[in-house]
């Protein structure tokens, strides 16, 4: 499939973490290094979409702002699977006590995979987040598991793949309802509940405001469990309408947060009508359980 530009680059050694954040500002899709790159020198390509790529302004102010860097001109490129060598290298995934989730397409995994006592999740690895590889969404299932969700009305707030709304039917959930802002994701947890047996999760695309539009409106409706698996900057300007969406017991989980961030996460949550109920960390990263506050 065509449709990708990239560029080729040269920077001091020191500088690879820059340039790593440079592309991502930027909008890249990817970075490649050479295989044979020099150790004195890395090189290799910056991956966009097609249109995307910077134009000749950008390039010279990144390469003021790095001193020794050098970016090329944008040429077309066939558009790449980054993920496909990552889920051939990958088997299924354990997570908490009950869960395996299988990151491979179906046509990658062969022959069938016995879970064995655990849940099995296929959620192929694609552009949404949440397939159990990063400590964010294992700490955030973690939780869940502990927390238990039986019977309970549940709430996803950008779900990406969907792997926590599913989790929460099988745990018990009496409905579950999930939403991203970014519709591709939303397809894609549609996608997903069909290789996972159509569980009965309500997926929109959108904001919270969605889960009003889509019929469950704030007013007519709480939910008795939020699982908020988003960085805490993106997520800050609807606490008071999550808040407003939960039920008097209510309880929420939150992830995604970095640990030397943990403490302004916990108050900034706090003012909004939650208590510190528990938490749990992994690496650089921790969950916050949450209740409602009466």
């Amino acid at each position: 499939m065509s449709g990708a530009v990239r560029l080729r680059f040269s920077i001091p050694p020191d500088q690879e973490e820059a340039l790593a954040g440079w592309l991502w500002s930027a909008g890249g899709g990817g970075l490649e290094l050479d295989g044979e790159a020099d150790a004195d020198r890395p090189t290799g390509w910056l991956y966009f979409a097609a249109g995307g790529a910077p134009d000749a302004e950008a390039r010279a102010a990144f390469e003021a702002w790095c001193p020794g860097a050098t970016l090329g001109v944008a040429e077309s490129v066939a558009e790449r699977d980054w993920l496909e060598p990552w889920r051939t290298r990958s088997g299924p995934i354990e997570i908490g006590g009950r869960f395996l989730v299988d990151p491979r397409e179906p046509e990658e995994v062969g022959a069938p995979y016995d879970p064995g006592d655990r849940f099995l999740l296929r959620l192929p690895a694609r552009t949404a987040f949440g397939v159990g590889s990063h400590e964010s969404t294992r700490l955030a299932l973690e939780l869940l598991e502990e927390t238990g969700c039986a019977g309970l009305r549940v709430l996803d707030v950008g779900c990406g793949t969907g792997i926590l709304a599913f989790a929460a039917h099988l745990l018990g959930a009496r409905e579950v309802v999930a939403f991203d802002v970014d519709p591709a994701a939303a397809l894609l947890v549609r996608q997903y509940g069909a290789l996972n047996g159509r569980p009965p999760v309500r997926v929109f695309a959108g904001s919270l405001a969605a889960v009003s539009i889509a019929g469950v409106g704030l007013a007519s409706c709480r939910f008795d469990l939020a699982l908020v698996n988003v960085i805490p900057d993106e997520i800050g300007g609807d606490l008071p309408s999550l808040r407003a969406c939960l039920s008097e017991r209510a309880s929420a989980l939150f992830s995604g947060i970095l640990l030397d961030q943990e403490e302004a996460a916990k108050q900034r949550i706090a003012s909004h009508g939650f208590r510190p109920r528990g938490r749990k960390e992994e690496g650089e990263w921790v969950a916050l359980a949450m209740e409602v506050d009466p």
